[in-house]
């Protein structure tokens, strides 16, 4: 009897993943990081969800240290594709080949590239030990969203003057049985899970309808923060504004050969996630206060910062 383990935080994820498991092997046991929860003794494949921030990186730690003594050689870790980080150089689409390179100021990001870097330290101290990496885009699906890609449809319509790079969201379920198809290949490796293609910046714009794109002259980080946390109404993933103005779209032909078809398009995913956003909720009046307000912050925001450039060069003109 094969038995699957599924860590990492409790919610839409794991519990799809863990279904997905359920489908296809005899036994399959899900619990939250803690090492005590439940015994990993007769476990051969150990499924876990990277953690989002560094309190977690204890958690994995313990994780594989009681996986080691229990002789669990079989560890699949599902991580982020924004660990290629979202840079101006970037190849569109990026493969499985491209460096590991997280923007810095994604602390999300940053901790997935922690959560591989520490799996595949695990399986250098072992020639058994076999460690799969899932690098899936921004994961959405109605009524469960990833952090990620529940905080990059809010920002959708959020834009810079010139930035309009192609966007990608791979569906719930379509991740899940990605899962199931790498442990079934019982191999190692990296494989990227998203759609075929991308949405292009003029899909966007249509997809989007009725709400008007925002642009704004000069990047503002905090403010972008701030606006997505308000539009999903709870604390989202800060850093994002790399992830909304460069590409980081990733190519899926190395998991469509071991036989994984994705079920959902780029399109399909974005407007069914999309659907119920604080925004849709608004009327016209207070759709064009918001917008209004925005321009009025950004043009501030470009005045503030003329303002302290001018200041910094008269100091160095007077040394």
């Amino acid at each position: 009897m094969t038995t699957v383990a599924v860590s990492g935080a409790d919610g839409a994820l794991r519990s799809r993943i863990a279904e997905a498991l359920s489908q296809v092997f005899e036994q399959v046991v899900s619990f939250t990081y803690g090492v005590d929860e439940v015994s990993v003794a007769n476990i051969e494949w150990l499924v876990h969800l990277a953690f989002s921030d560094e309190s977690d990186q204890k958690n994995l730690i313990g994780l594989l240290h009681l996986a080691s003594e229990s002789k669990v050689s079989r560890l699949v870790v599902v991580s982020s594709a924004m660990v290629y980080g979202a840079w101006p150089n970037n190849s569109v689409p990026l493969s499985e080949d491209a460096p590991v390179r997280p923007n810095p100021e994604s602390a999300f990001a940053v901790h997935q590239a922690d959560a591989e870097r520490t799996a595949l330290e695990w399986a250098d101290m072992d020639l058994d030990r076999r460690v799969t990496i899932l690098r899936p885009t921004a994961v959405a699906s109605p009524n469960a969203s990833g952090l990620i890609g529940e905080a990059l449809l809010a920002a959708a319509p959020i834009r810079t003057r010139r930035d309009d790079p192609p966007q990608q969201f791979v569906h719930l379920d379509d991740l899940a049985t990605a899962v199931a198809t790498v442990v079934q290949l019982d191999d190692s490796g990296v494989f990227n899970v998203a759609p075929d293609g991308w949405l292009t910046a003029e899909e966007v714009r249509e997809l989007v309808g009725a709400r008007p794109i925002i642009r704004l002259p000069v990047p503002l980080p905090r403010r972008l923060d701030r606006y997505v946390t308000r539009r999903v109404g709870h604390q989202a993933p800060t850093g994002l504004l790399p992830y909304t103005r460069y590409p980081w779209v990733v190519a899926n032909d190395r998991l469509r050969t071991t036989g994984w078809v994705p079920r959902y398009g780029n399109d399909e995913v974005f407007v069914a996630a999309d659907a119920g956003m604080p925004w849709d909720s608004m009327n016209a009046k207070q759709r064009q206060n918001v917008s209004l307000a925005l321009g009025a912050v950004s043009i501030l925001g470009l005045v503030y910062g003329l303002i302290a450039w001018l200041r910094r060069l008269a100091r160095s003109g007077e040394s």
